[in-house]
């Protein structure tokens, strides 16, 4: 395809305000899609998006464009990269333009795909079932939703009710894992489910999963505790999760729940190395359940709630005792969905007798946000 047509198909989708994904160029088996989406949420000072604790309206963009070329009546091949735009404002993004998914991949039909580059590990999909909120719910709140990562090789197969899913991860510096970051030597994961169809009142899908995460094993002079965004050295990362949702979660009833297991051990030595040398290393295990009921009615109206609790265990090297937080919380969500384009959506997560503080993190308190979002 010649630059100057692809510049003009980015042109003419930028100020389209067709429907999610918009095919820009169709000609020869090859296929160029582009959306994203503008959205502004209106905060709670729970969430300190600006002041000490002020209430806070913050907008954000996203960009995404697609490509995908028919080799034959087997064979497809793909290309996909996402990026969150300058908002000028947030803490995250700033001025910058920021890569959040960029892969390339073959698509074989009933056979599967196959991708990599920068995106989520198997384990995402199961985790995915009672994670139908915006901003509010435990995984949100810990920072454990949406780890995507560079550097993967990742096989979905998904026909006749059967889904399965690999991921081989290479290594990588400085990437999400449960929501902190640390240096990644190679790690894999997989996932294994089946849907019913029509059980009652829609699918029936049951799933599992599980990773595995090596960190690297350059020399370690000593990391130092950085805020919960770095850990330091990583040593390994586990994580199993098993859930089942009924329904659809956009229409009718949707009923889901889930359980997991996450354990990272790691090293933060402030005398370089001589405890990581003996295997006295700091950890966290991390153990939650959630639970998710809703309604989406015929005209676009969505009510969804539920309860989650996760349980953090921590240990500190020199220290023999761990540290135990408790985290319960109730979300609520009130949404109006106007054909794929618009949303609007109000929610709330209101504490159900959590410990003062989770970790470092104060998460007692109720979130509230009011959001309005175009997808094109």
């Amino acid at each position: 395809m010649k630059k100057s047509l692809l510049a003009l198909a980015v042109v003419f989708a930028a100020s389209s305000a067709t429907a999610s994904a918009a095919t820009v160029y169709d000609k020869d088996g090859t296929t160029l899609s582009v959306g994203g989406r503008v959205q502004s949420v209106l905060f709670n000072g729970f969430y300190k998006k600006a002041g000490e604790k002020d209430s806070s309206l913050v907008n954000s963009a996203r960009f995404n464009i697609a490509g995908n070329t028919k080799v034959n009546d087997y064979l497809s091949v793909l290309a996909f990269s996402e990026w969150d735009m300058a908002d000028g404002e947030s803490k995250n993004i700033g001025d910058n333009l920021v890569s959040r998914e960029q892969y390339v991949g073959a698509d074989f039909g009933s056979f599967g795909k196959l991708i990599a580059g920068k995106t989520l590990d198997s384990t995402r999909q199961v985790m995915a079932a009672t994670d139908i909120f915006e901003y509010i719910d435990v995984q949100n709140d810990t920072g454990i939703n949406g780890d995507r990562r560079n550097g993967l090789f990742r096989y979905d197969y998904n026909n006749n009710g059967l889904f399965a899913s690999v991921t081989y991860e290479t290594a990588a510096d400085n990437q999400k894992i449960f929501g902190q970051k640390f240096d990644v030597q190679n790690g894999y994961a997989v996932a294994l489910g089946y849907t019913f169809d029509n059980v009652v009142f829609g699918p029936l899908s049951i799933k599992a999963g599980f990773n595995f995460i090596d960190g690297q094993n350059d020399d370690f002079d000593g990391a130092v505790y950085n805020n919960a965004k770095s850990l330091g050295k990583l040593n390994n990362a586990k994580n199993f999760a098993t859930s089942i949702a009924w329904g659809s979660s956009s229409e009718g009833l949707y009923l889901a729940a889930l359980y997991y297991s996450q354990k990272v051990d790691f090293a933060i030595d402030h005398n370089k190395g001589e405890a990581n040398k003996k295997g006295l290393n700091d950890n966290f295990d991390r153990k939650g359940y959630e639970f998710t009921a809703g309604y989406g009615f015929d005209n676009g109206i969505g009510i969804y709630t539920g309860y989650q609790t996760q349980q953090l265990k921590y240990k500190y090297y020199g220290y023999t005792e761990k540290d135990n937080y408790d985290l319960r919380r109730v979300p609520v969500q009130v949404k109006y969905t106007y054909n794929p384009n618009f949303k609007v959506w109000a929610e709330a997560e209101f504490d159900a007798n959590s410990d003062d503080k989770y970790g470092t993190a104060e998460l007692r308190g109720t979130e509230f946000n009011v959001g309005a979002r175009y997808t094109f």
